[in-house]
């Protein structure tokens, strides 16, 4: 089948690789250049969680995704994922911590924030009256490699790119514009996070794009720490990043963008960080020593979102939700290969009938 792929971040290479693996003559398209910082898939590391407390859903597709990895890290030839263990952290009584300790395949007894410091040799502090969950299974994922890896393989199974092309919005069928030229393709799947509105304005009601601001802090004794997902109001989130630093940022702060007028980061982004890894990572420098902005694509209940075009049957929707859809990127191609196929998976089903019987917990989605 003649398969068109709009968008190669992590979901559009993923499902560029898997349909290339099958037999399927893939054209994936990309408005950049490759490995650009513009949307949603770049940066040097992503969160990982076996046991995440969004749901027994992403449970399920936690635990098959990362069969995928270990396949993905056999072909490249090196690991993509470093498992540092997790603090799963929230207000007392919060049913994300408690979703994330009954879903672990190794309970562990609930502790208090208060446990925090001394657990991380002062590196890291918690409000002490909170819940906190220590998930061991749950890590960060070399985000930029495995995307380097991606754009490598993939050609090698067939697959091929174009970047730096423009697709004329919006798309209505199977015959794409590219760079003003008429293309035909079997079926089209849009992948293209932040701008998937634009191409497709009959799911822009559903998709809200936000801007978000991470900032990466210096600490004189760098050790490994674990993740840490909080469930709060800002979405407080952290991981271990490349040089010693610790990369921290917000799940639920920060307003809607225009991905094409992005505001970089600035003054007051540098404060809000600050002010809170100045709480939570008492011995690192509260100045970060950089800030990079992401954009988020998200549903309103935040849940994938996986459909076929009302007017174009053979055009699909493929939005993963831009701030936690990473640690799932090997499924997402199996995802595309079950639909081009109509053999849907129960998960795939969820996602396609709007996140039907999916239970939504907890502030943090990275």
């Amino acid at each position: 089948m003649k398969v068109a792929v709009v968008g190669l971040g992590i979901a559009g290479l993923s499902i560029c690789a898997r349909l290339a693996l099958a037999g399927h003559d893939v054209s994936g398209f990309e408005q950049f250049e490759p490995g650009h910082g513009r949307g949603s898939s770049h940066g040097d590391t992503r969160i990982m969680r076996l046991t995440p407390g969004e749901g027994e859903l992403y449970v399920r597709l936690a635990r098959r995704t990362n069969t995928l990895w270990r396949t993905w890290e056999g072909l490249a030839g090196r690991p993509f994922i470093e498992w540092t263990g997790g603090l799963m952290a929230g207000p007392r009584g919060s049913a994300f911590v408690a979703a994330c300790q009954s879903a672990s395949r190794t309970p562990a007894a609930m502790m208090r924030g208060d446990a925090i410091h001394a657990l991380t040799r002062g590196a890291m502090a918690l409000p002490y009256e909170w819940d906190v969950f220590r998930q061991e299974d749950c890590g960060v994922i070399a985000a930029d490699a495995a995307r380097a890896f991606l754009l490598r393989q993939a050609p090698k199974w067939g697959a091929k790119f174009s970047h730096n092309a423009r697709i004329a919005a919006p798309i209505a069928g199977t015959t794409l514009s590219v760079d003003g030229q008429a293309r035909a393709f079997d079926a089209v799947i849009v992948a293209a996070g932040a701008w998937a509105g634009k191409l497709l304005p009959e799911f822009a009601g559903k998709l809200a794009v936000k801007r978000r601001v991470v900032g990466y802090f210096k600490t004189e004794t760098p050790r490994l720490l674990p993740v840490v997902c909080c469930d709060d109001e800002a979405g407080v989130y952290g991981m271990p990043a490349s040089g010693g630093l610790y990369k921290f940022g917000f799940h639920a702060i920060g307003g809607a963008a225009d991905p094409d007028a992005v505001r970089e980061p600035d003054a007051s982004d540098e404060a809000l960080l600050s002010e809170h890894a100045e709480m939570m990572l008492p011995r690192h420098d509260p100045k970060p020593v950089r800030m990079a902005r992401c954009l988020y694509t998200v549903t309103p209940d935040e849940n994938f979102l996986i459909a076929p075009s009302a007017a174009h049957p053979r055009v699909l929707l493929f939005s993963a939700c831009s701030g936690h859809g990473f640690k799932y990127a090997p499924v997402f191609g199996q995802f595309a290969e079950e639909w081009l196929n109509e053999k849907p998976s129960p998960e795939l089903l969820a996602f396609m009938r709007g996140g039907a019987g999916v239970n939504r917990l907890g502030a943090t989605k990275s």
